[in-house]
């Protein structure tokens, strides 16, 4: 089974692009028990980018991602096992996962290095994206702040 492209789409960071797999990089956190909350954050949100570029001080990216291998590398086939298991039911191999990622994360960490300031990164986006623009998201957010207050007036 091939990976669904409106789910999977491959992440630029600095320029340099990787493959969609990354953006699964979040189940680190709850496959490897991940209590630094700052790291959990940044891997939590580091694959939330379709259509949007997003951006960090580089040394918080240099250091998770330094993080993230550290503890790929240590917790080798726990990690694998999480792969497997949250990622293969959708056409992702563990072997090849863990591999992509581990290069990824270096690469990640080596621009990080190199750059002053903040890093920024985007997938691109679907045509099936409901939210296409920041317009979008501006409508959006406002009926849900519109939801939220004529919920607090009942």
């Amino acid at each position: 089974m091939k990976p669904d492209e409106r789910h999977w789409r491959p992440i630029t960071f600095q320029g340099v692009t990787f493959p969609p797999s990354l953006m699964g990089i979040s189940i680190l956190e709850p496959v490897l028990g991940v209590t630094d909350e700052d790291f959990g954050d940044w891997l939590w949100r580091f694959p939330i980018c379709c259509g949007f570029k997003k951006s960090t001080s580089a040394e918080r990216c240099a250091r998770h991602a330094q993080q993230a291998i550290d503890l790929m590398l240590e917790q080798r086939q726990l990690t694998l096992r999480g792969i497997q298991e949250r990622l293969g039911p959708h056409g992702f191999d563990a072997e090849s996962v863990y591999r992509d990622w581990i290069l990824a994360l270096q690469k990640i960490a080596e621009l990080s290095k190199s750059t002053e300031g903040d890093c920024s990164w985007s997938a691109p986006s679907h045509p099936d994206d409901p939210i296409k623009t920041r317009a979008d998201f501006k409508k959006f957010w406002d009926a849900l702040q519109k939801a939220r207050d004529k919920g607090m007036s009942d």
